[in-house]
């Protein structure tokens, strides 16, 4: 039920919902990941595919970090997409979210991600990539 409304009212969020998987395959992962360095210290990440997501969920939306956060936990469609469907807590932190997007830019996959997102919407004709962010 929320699959179709959301093909009828809220496209990016079917689209990237039917296509996360080929948009976010085994090799975009390890770059991904390959943005971390492993010490072995500390609290388990975030996965990237995940905040990955959430940035391209935020930029469309033009929501604050702090309103990104929230939106994981109180907007049933953003849980779908990101994987998280009935989590009653946040999956990461505002600062989290803040880093990872500096390490996005560092890297220079900001412009991949978004590029690649372009690429996969021109591909399957599943969303207007002409309204995804600049």
């Amino acid at each position: 039920m929320l699959l179709a409304r959301l093909g009828n009212h809220r496209k990016l969020f079917a689209f990237l919902y039917q296509h996360r998987l080929e948009l976010f395959d085994d090799a975009l992962q390890d770059e991904l990941a390959a943005m971390y360095r492993d010490t072995g210290e500390g609290r388990l990440p975030v996965p990237p595919a995940l905040l990955a997501m959430v940035l391209l969920l935020q930029a469309y939306h033009g929501v604050s970090d702090r309103e990104a956060v929230e939106l994981t936990v109180v907007d049933l469609r953003w849980q779908l997409v990101l994987g998280i469907l009935g989590a009653e807590t946040q999956a990461f932190g505002q600062s989290t979210l803040q880093a990872f997007r500096e390490r996005m830019i560092a890297h220079g996959m900001d412009l991949r991600m978004l590029e690649r997102t372009i690429e996969l919407a021109k591909k399957t004709q599943g969303f207007d990539w002409k309204k995804l962010p600049k």
